[in-house]
């Protein structure tokens, strides 16, 4: 019973404080899970003897993340994932790593950005990679262009042997909500 009295005297509180002027009715701040754009099935050729191994590749289906676009939020950057999925099944050769982001759009004034890095540090788990934000960059301004081009640059002994892998590039989704009187 003292709980029960507590919520509606805690409630009456709310709400008298959501009617007076210039105070929002409600007002209310999310953190979504993870939201990945995922690139299945991408091929690279054999390249025996090169110690650099460059893919660039474009996500013009942003419909997964339309929505998070027209928000009043932040949607950062945090994670790329990469698995071989056929030809090699270790990552073993890669030194280095870098993802580097920008618009698809010809007219867009928004900067390349590496948003995913590592460099000597890499520690591929077998045929998975995992290379966490070396910043946090909010990528709505990228989103709202409609295509994000995704250039991929590992440095080490690349296979000889075509092969081909499956990436994500993970983001979190902070918004928020309000509602005036």
């Amino acid at each position: 019973m003292t709980i029960q009295m507590i919520t509606k005297s805690a409630l009456v509180f709310g709400v008298g404080l959501g009617m007076l002027p210039g105070c929002p009715l409600l007002d209310v701040q999310v953190d979504a899970p993870e939201v990945c754009l995922s690139y299945p099935n991408l091929q690279i050729p054999g390249a025996a003897g090169l110690s650099t191994l460059q893919k660039t590749f474009v996500f013009d289906d942003l419909s997964a993340v339309k929505d998070l676009a027209k928000l009043d939020g932040n949607l950062q950057f945090v994670r790329a994932s990469i698995r071989a999925t056929s030809g090699i099944d270790s990552f073993a050769f890669v030194e280095a790593a870098h993802v580097v982001v920008s618009s698809g759009d010809p007219a867009s004034t928004l900067p390349a950005l590496t948003i995913y890095d590592c460099d000597g540090d890499c520690a591929p788990d077998g045929n998975q990679l995992e290379l966490p934000a070396s910043a946090a960059t909010n990528a709505l301004d990228y989103l709202r262009t409609n295509s994000i081009v995704i250039d991929l640059d590992f440095e080490g002994q690349a296979p000889a042997v075509e092969w081909t892998m499956d990436v994500d590039v993970c983001m979190k989704v902070r918004a928020g909500y309000t509602v005036s009187p």
